[in-house]
């Protein structure tokens, strides 16, 4: 079972923002389902830190560069799942992978928004 409360920085759950980056990422851990659009291949992995552009996850499958997945990212303290209908593996490594959402709308937006929202003023 995971635990769905646990940050993995001690004292600041936002990180530090990569070059290029312009959002700032929350480390949170939380299960994540995927499924490979093309291939329908399902998959688990666990969320390492997310913003609301993607997620970087930690995942025993193996994955490719560009490849299209679907996400349900189950969040942390009873707070709704989040679906990403299309998302986009942007690097691989070992078994970490960082995925750019390409699809999120509506319900699903609202919800990370208002996930993502107790951090924004930090």
């Amino acid at each position: 079972m995971l635990n769905h409360s646990a940050f993995t920085e001690e004292s600041n759950p936002i990180l530090p923002m990569a070059h290029g980056r312009n959002v700032p990422r929350i480390a949170v851990t939380a299960h994540v389902a995927l499924l490979s659009i093309f291939t329908r291949e399902p998959a688990e992995g666990t969320l390492i830190d997310i913003s609301r552009k993607g997620v970087r996850l930690s995942t025993e499958q193996s994955f490719q560069r560009d490849q299209k997945l679907a996400l349900r990212v189950t969040l942390p303290w009873d707070k709704p799942p989040i679906d990403i209908l299309l998302a986009a593996v942007k690097w691989v490594r070992g078994n970490h992978i960082g995925v750019e959402f390409i699809d999120l709308e509506g319900d699903n937006q609202a919800s990370l928004n208002a996930f993502l929202q107790p951090w924004d003023k930090i």
